[in-house]
């Protein structure tokens, strides 16, 4: 074998059914303190989540702090707001509950409150954080992000623009994968954060950082999602499938944290710029368009994720079987229900430039060069056109 690399896990994961209860312990095992700061979304305020964990945290003896202004991809201004409660608040550790938004807050928001500067300071690694000193725990209630388990975090900045933060030690020290967390989710957010979590298995797998470590987390993620993701869909209470898709996610988490994302993800946040599309189905949308592009380059491994995706073999050549992915990958998108067409979110022939543009920007260049095979702007144009014209399925 040819290529070096180093494989660093970061998070203590802890699984099971209740397994939340405990949080008392844990905030007080890791930052010393009988104190912390929860932040959390108005999604999750409603259904009652964070009030389990505010009462588990309580009967503890841990003074809790709730900051709950907090939207679907989430703004600077949010994570600085954050960030001034965890100062004046004294508390050395976070708790971030919710979906991607409110766990990248979480993270953003201990590092960002170690130090004066606002949130904007730190995007796309424009100065370093200062060293960590509030410690971090995610109790993810989707099935998705794999920010639980990841050092990088995505928000808007106040022009609108999807921007990172990533710091070494960013990830956080404990990650709590509660199955009962992730039944009130809607259907189209089951949907949503399901594919993107299959989206960054097959990305991080067929990337250029791969390595065996992360192709196990990869393909192990990708076969239990193939093998849960319609049950969940059905059968919303079923803790087998839910508590399956939550360790799809984090294993997808802990592929991309080591192995990066690709073009879907480049084309997917440039998507979430222009149009303000939820990130899951916007990244589904992307890989659907470029599956069978990147298949034709990194024929083994698309080979491989084709298996994990329960594609039957017999008969086919590795070429065949590779290609033969990008219709059981379209298949599963079908099944979930979201929009494939972006006619009704505003967006058309009219906008192939301005994605384009956005797709090749700073922000989006990481994602685009990692991906196994890099598209010329001619190439990125030719799926800008396929993505904006494409049929509305399941509209």
């Amino acid at each position: 074998m040819s290529i070096s690399f180093e494989f660093i896990p970061k998070t203590q994961i802890a699984f099971g059914i209740d397994r939340s209860l405990q949080i008392g312990t844990d905030v007080k095992r890791i930052s010393g303190q009988n104190k912390a700061v929860l932040i959390t979304d108005p999604g999750v305020m409603k259904v009652g989540l964070s009030d389990i964990i505010v009462k588990a945290l309580e009967d503890d003896g841990v003074e809790t702090i709730v900051f709950s202004n907090i939207q679907s991809d989430p703004t600077a201004a949010s994570i600085d707001e954050a960030a001034e409660l965890i100062r004046r608040s004294g508390a050395k550790c976070v708790i971030g509950l919710g979906g991607g938004s409110a766990m990248d807050v979480a993270k953003m928001a201990s590092l960002v409150a170690g130090a004066k500067h606002p949130t904007i300071n730190y995007a796309l690694m424009a100065h370093p954080f200062a060293p960590k000193s509030i410690k971090s725990i995610m109790i993810p209630t989707t099935s998705g992000t794999g920010a639980e388990v990841t050092s990088t975090v995505v928000f808007s900045t106040d022009e609108k623009r999807k921007v990172w933060g990533w710091d070494a030690d960013m990830a956080p020290e404990l990650a709590i994968l509660e199955p009962k967390f992730t039944v009130a989710l809607p259907d189209f957010l089951t949907a949503a954060t399901t594919l993107d979590a299959l989206v960054h298995s097959i990305e991080a797998c067929a990337g250029k950082r791969s390595n065996p470590f992360i192709e196990a987390l990869g393909l192990q993620s990708i076969r239990l999602i193939t093998k849960h993701f319609e049950t969940a869909l059905q059968n919303p209470a079923d803790l087998e499938a839910r508590g399956n898709l939550a360790l799809a996610a984090t294993l997808a988490g802990m592929a991309i944290e080591q192995g990066g994302t690709g073009i879907a993800h480049c084309i997917g946040h440039a998507l979430g710029t222009l149009g303000r599309i939820h990130h899951g189905r916007a990244v589904s949308i992307a890989l659907t368009a470029v599956y069978a592009w990147n298949a034709e380059e990194a024929t083994k491994i698309h080979a491989e994720i084709a298996r994990a995706l329960g594609v039957k073999e017999a008969g086919l050549t590795e070429e065949e079987l590779a290609l033969a992915g990008a219709d059981a990958f379209k298949k599963l998108v079908e099944k979930s229900g979201l929009k494939i067409s972006l006619q009704d979110d505003g967006l058309s022939l009219a906008d192939i430039d301005s994605l384009v543009e956005i797709a090749f920007s700073e922000e989006n260049t990481p994602m685009r060069l990692n991906n196994c095979r890099v598209a010329t702007k001619e190439e990125m144009k030719e799926f800008a056109s396929k993505i904006l014209t494409s049929s509305p399925v399941n509209a």
